[in-house]
């Protein structure tokens, strides 16, 4: 779009997060996320005595974009100090040493298993029990701002886990790296299956797929052809342990991170393919993967390194599932339940004539929302579809990758004190497997050149993938191509050959759940989407990260 600039959100250099944002969001996420994301990073680098303040979030058309601000970075007054920088560093490292002896992320699952997640899920059941219809506009609007103040602390909740969850995960895998001599990225299978909530079978989910399997007549039905809104409201009455899971879950995100994504509640059909894909699923031979890989891994460390391997595969292992519950139960519930508060006001704007549907919503800032519960008659219908009709576009062209100048080399480690380098390479490493990606399309018209996600080789019919609605049209032995994937895939993947991303890198959720599935992936493609058509036969190598379009 020629009218479209794309200035860095402040000064330096910045990256765009096509790993977990390739599309442009909505201006109200963006107003909310930031402030949460911001403070978690600030607090969960501080834990570690990183040489970085934080991962700052900025927004550029709806775009989000990263920058790594450390701790000397010139402030309005100029420069730091350098005897200043010196004895902070000093302290820093203090800390640093300090959060690995006494392996501080312990204490911190710990906690988030007593206390903080069930409080968490305790109040989105809370707000998501509320019956929105029955609520006049005041309470209605009282009930919407609740809700987005609880997405900004959800989104804090989310990342001041960030460092629990890399730094032993990004440690094991250097430290095995260095004693075995192979690529790290190809270590990451000693946790597959180890994150519960991500498979296609979770915790979550358990007690309904027992109860379904121990009735012949909710078998039936969950296999019949009928309608999928009629199939699952029969299993609820029939099922209370599906109720009880739907009164869970129906308010959290299907995918993405903004509110103009479904949830749960709202796609019966999702739900009714992941507990399909659940009953099917009998054991989890990924975890028996996993464990033959970490044992075919001991045998290659030095004898004297052995012990060492096996505590820092058990603390890692400890923290590897707060990758995917640190998100799932904090903000992607709680944007969900600000998207249905918005639904609601959306749908009494559309009887009102006011706006053209009740998505519309979706496109106002908060201040905008505030002042049409009012009565304010700005901005027009037509105004938010135009909205709408940018990002859409925006989306389809890209975002530029990098903006501002060049960023700088890190510091070298080998310059830096021992604990130190430890968790600034762990963090590093781990920040880079989940938001690294080529900069710029490889290969040639008929060979895609990606990175490695899950070793092997197959050939199928490639099916492009954008939307829900494209999901559940999968037929069993398709190649998944998609921007990115999410947990809304997790139902689907029993029936897929092989995965191609356009984003993310080895740590990305396609690499992972890939690698669990035991099918080949290539990721972060760039525009994989683009160059292959969808009907295409292709053959993907997860091992050398290529995709030959055949």
């Amino acid at each position: 779009m020629d009218d479209i600039t794309w200035n860095p959100p402040g000064p330096g250099p910045w990256t765009q997060d096509s790993a977990h944002n390739p599309v442009s969001q909505t201006r109200l996420v963006h107003e909310i996320y930031p402030d949460g994301f911001n403070r978690g990073f600030i607090e969960a680098f501080a834990g570690y005595g990183l040489l970085l303040d934080m991962l700052a979030m900025g927004v550029v058309n709806g775009f989000t974009y990263h920058q790594p601000q450390p701790f000397d970075m010139p402030g309005p007054d100029g420069p730091k100090d350098p005897e200043w920088i010196g004895a902070e560093i000093g302290r820093r490292t203090e800390i640093a040493a300090r959060a690995m002896d006494e392996r501080i992320w312990r204490d911190e699952i710990r906690k988030w298993d007593d206390e903080v997640k069930p409080a968490a899920q305790a109040r989105h059941r809370e707000l998501g029990a509320v019956d929105l219809s029955s609520l006049d506009d005041t309470a209605l609007l009282a009930h919407l701002q609740t809700c987005l103040a609880h997405v900004t602390e959800m989104v804090y909740q989310h990342h001041r886990y960030n460092c629990h969850a890399l730094v032993p995960v990004g440690d094991f895998v250097l430290q095995t790296a260095g004693w075995t001599r192979r690529p790290p990225m190809s270590l990451y299978g000693v946790f597959d299956g180890y994150s519960p909530v991500s498979n296609v079978s979770s915790p979550e989910i358990q007690a309904a797929v027992e109860a379904v399997r121990a009735d012949d007549a909710a078998l039936a039905l969950l296999d019949s052809d009928g309608e999928p809104a009629a199939i699952l409201a029969e299993l609820r009455s029939r099922v209370p342990a599906v109720d009880d899971y739907l009164a869970n879950v129906h308010f959290r995100l299907v995918e993405g991170f903004d509110v103009d994504n479904p949830t749960v509640g709202e796609r019966p059909d999702a739900v009714v393919g992941r507990l399909r894909a659940a009953v099917a699923m009998t054991g989890n031979p990924s975890i028996d993967r996993a464990d033959a890989l970490a044992a075919s891994l001991r045998a290659e460390v030095p004898a004297e390194h052995q012990d060492t391997f096996d505590d820092l595969l058990a603390e890692a292992r400890l923290v590897y599932r707060l990758r995917d519950e640190r998100g799932i139960y904090s903000d992607i519930s709680a944007i969900g339940l600000v998207r249905l508060a918005l639904l609601e006001f959306g749908r009494r704007q559309l009887a009102a004539g006011r706006i053209a549907d009740a998505e519309s919503v979706f496109e106002l800032s908060g201040d905008e929302i505030d002042a049409m519960f009012a009565g304010s008659v700005e901005p027009t219908a037509e105004e938010l579809l135009e909205r709408r009709a940018v990002r859409r576009q925006l989306t389809l062209e890209g975002p530029p990758r990098h903006l501002g100048p060049p960023a700088p080399p890190p510091p070298p480690l080998e310059m830096l004190p021992p604990p130190m380098a430890r968790v600034m390479a762990s963090v590093g490493f781990s920040i880079d497997g989940i938001l690294g990606q080529l900069d710029e399309p490889a290969g040639t018209a008929t060979s895609i050149i990606g990175i490695a996600g899950a070793a092997g080789v197959y050939e199928g019919t490639a099916r492009l993938v954008r939307s829900i609605d494209d999901l559940l049209m999968l037929e069993p032995g398709d190649v998944l191509v998609a921007p990115t994937t999410g947990e809304a895939f997790n139902s689907m993947l029993h029936l897929v050959g092989a995965i191609v991303t356009d984003h993310g890198s080895f740590a990305s959720h396609a690499a992972i759940v890939s690698r669990e599935m035991g099918i080949p992936s290539v990721v972060g493609t760039v525009n994989g989407t683009e160059r292959i058509h969808d009907g295409a036969r292709i053959r993907v190598d997860g091992t050398t990260g290529t995709v030959d379009i055949l």
